[in-house]
């Protein structure tokens, strides 16, 4: 209950508020900082892309790679544990 009159309490407190308004020039200011720092060049992108696909073609590579590798090694395993179906 002292909890819920906390929380109304603080729900309450921003009853009245007003929103400001920063300055013209200032809000001017920060956003063109903003737009100039969020600017990626095209050659990090480009940079990004080509790694992506070059650790993408290298994991396809070795999947293919180790189960061929696993074929033929379960093969070999397979035959030299038995040639009967005795298990004992």
């Amino acid at each position: 209950m002292k909890t819920e009159n906390w929380t109304l309490d603080i729900i309450e407190s921003t009853n009245g508020m007003e929103k400001v308004l920063p300055n013209k020039i200032l809000f001017d200011k920060i956003q063109n900082r903003i737009k100039l720092e969020t600017l990626v060049s095209n050659k990090w992108i480009f940079l990004a892309a080509a790694t992506f696909a070059l650790l993408i073609s290298i994991n396809i590579t070795l999947l293919k790679s180790s189960t061929t590798k696993s074929n033929t090694q379960s093969e070999t395993v397979i035959s030299t544990i038995s040639t009967t179906n005795q298990l004992y």
